[in-house]
C-alpha cells in the first residue's frame, strides 16, 4: 500500500519461502509487542511465487507508541517514512508497510485489501450504484458539484455489504488461489459489466491510478478474453433514468439495511435545506448586490460569516429559508453600509 516508499535503501523481492518467513517473524514481533491491538498481514492470492512488499494491518485504536522509534529500534529499519496511516519500513532488505486502523474499521480494512486488487474492483460496482466501497466500509456520498456536503455509513458489515453488491460471501471467505479465480469472483455479480473498468470510462485520476497498477491491467486483459460475463445495462439505465436511476439502489440499500433509510432520510433533507439556502444566499448574490470583488468581497463574506456564527445555523437557515433572495438582499444592505464606513 506504501508503494516504492523507500528512496534512500535499496530493497529486492522475496521469494514465496522468504516472504512468509518473514511475515512470521514481523507479526509475531508486533502481536508479542502489541497484545491489545489485532495485527495480521493482508492476504494475497495463494499461489503467488514472489513478493515486494509486505502490507501489515495494525489496530491503532488507544495506540501511543511512536511506531517510527519502534520499528527503526526492534526491526534494525535503516529507513521508516511515515505517510498518513502507512509507516513504511526496511527490514532486512524488504519494505514493509504498516496500515494503521481504527477498531471501527479493521474487519473492513481486512476484507477491502484482502486479494490484491478484488476491493479496488468491488467498488467500481459500488461506485456505479451510487454509493463509495472501500477500507472504511460502504458509504454514500452527498455531493453538490464538486462540494461534498456529508458522507455516511452505510454499513461496515462485511457480510452484508458483500452482498449487497451482488457477490457470493461464501465463496468470498474461500479465497483465491490464483489471479483469475479472484477475476472471476470481480465479474461474478449480476451488476458486472466490463465497460466501467476500461481506463477510457475512468475519470482523470482513477484512470492515471489505475494505469499502473500491474494486476488491474492484468484483469482487463482477462475480461477481454472471458467467455459469457454478465453485461449489466449501467449505460441505458443512465440514458434513459439520469442521475435518478440510482434511486433503485438506494431502495436496495433501504432493503439491506433497514437503519440506512433512517440516515438516508434525514441527510437528504438537510442536504435540500443547504442547497435552498445557498440559493437565496451565496458570494455571487452579494457581488451582485454590493458590487464588491476579490478581497473585499472576501473581507465582507467573512465579517457576514461571523453574524451567521452569533446567530447559529438553526436560525439562520430558517432566516434565508424564509427571506428568499430579495429578503436576503434588504438583510446584506444595511451590513454593506457599515462595512463601507468601518473601511473609510
Amino acid at each position: 500500500m506504501g508503494g516504492n516508499a523507500l528512496k534512500n535503501v535499496e530493497t529486492r523481492r522475496l521469494s514465496r519461502d522468504e516472504y512468509f518467513a518473514l511475515e512470521t517473524k514481523v507479526v509475531g514481533q508486533l502481536r508479542k509487542d502489541f497484545p491489545a491491538h489485532r495485527v495480521e498481514a493482508v492476504r494475497a492470492y495463494r499461489e503467488k511465487d514472489s513478493f515486494g512488499d509486505m502490507d501489515v494491518l495494525f489496530e491503532s485504536t488507544g495506540l501511543t507508541t511512536n511506531m517510527s522509534d519502534y520499528v527503526k529500534r526492534t526491526f534494525n529499519s535503516k529507513e521508516v517514512f511515515k505517510n498518513g496511516g502507512v509507516t513504511s519500513f526496511e527490514c532486512e532488505g524488504f519494505q514493509v508497510d504498516l496500515l494503521f486502523t481504527p477498531t471501527e474499521e479493521y474487519e473492513t480494512s481486512v476484507n477491502y485489501f484482502a486479494w490484491n486488487d478484488l476491493g479496488n474492483l468491488m467498488g467500481r460496482v459500488a461506485h456505479k450504484m451510487g454509493f463509495k466501497y472501500g477500507h472504511d466500509g460502504l458509504k454514500m456520498v452527498f455531493r453538490d458539484g464538486d462540494y461534498q456536503f456529508a458522507e455516511v455509513v452505510v454499513t461496515r458489515d462485511v457480510e452484508q455489504m458483500t452482498k449487497f453488491l451482488g457477490y457470493n460471501y461464501d465463496r468470498l471467505l474461500a479465497g483465491f488461489d490464483t489471479l483469475e479465480e479472484m477475476f472471476a469472483f470481480a465479474a461474478s455479480t449480476p451488476f458486472f459489466n466490463k465497460e466501467i473498468y476500461l481506463l477510457e470510462n475512468r475519470n482523470h485520476t482513477s484512470r492515471m491510478r489505475d494505469r499502473k497498477r500491474k494486476s488491474y491491467n492484468s484483469f482487463l486483459q482477462w475480461v477481454d478474453t472471458a467467455p459469457n460475463l454478465p453485461a449489466y445495462p449501467w449505460a441505458d439505465m443512465k440514458e434513459k433514468g439520469g442521475p435518478k436511476y440510482k434511486q433503485e439502489f438506494i431502495k436496495r440499500a433501504r432493503e439491506y439495511f433497514p437503519e440506512f433509510g433512517e440516515v438516508y432520510d434525514k441527510t437528504m433533507a438537510d442536504f435540500e435545506t443547504w442547497k435552498q439556502v445557498k440559493e437565496n444566499f451565496n458570494g455571487n448574490l452579494v457581488r451582485e448586490w454590493t458590487g464588491l470583488d476579490n478581497q473585499e468581497l472576501g473581507n465582507f463574506m467573512k465579517h457576514l460569516r461571523e453574524v451567521k456564527d452569533v446567530m447559529g445555523k438553526e436560525a439562520w437557515d430558517s432566516m434565508v429559508l424564509a427571506a428568499g433572495k430579495e429578503g436576503m438582499k434588504k438583510w446584506t444592505l444595511p451590513y454593506f453600509e457599515a462595512f463601507k464606513e468601518a473601511q473609510q
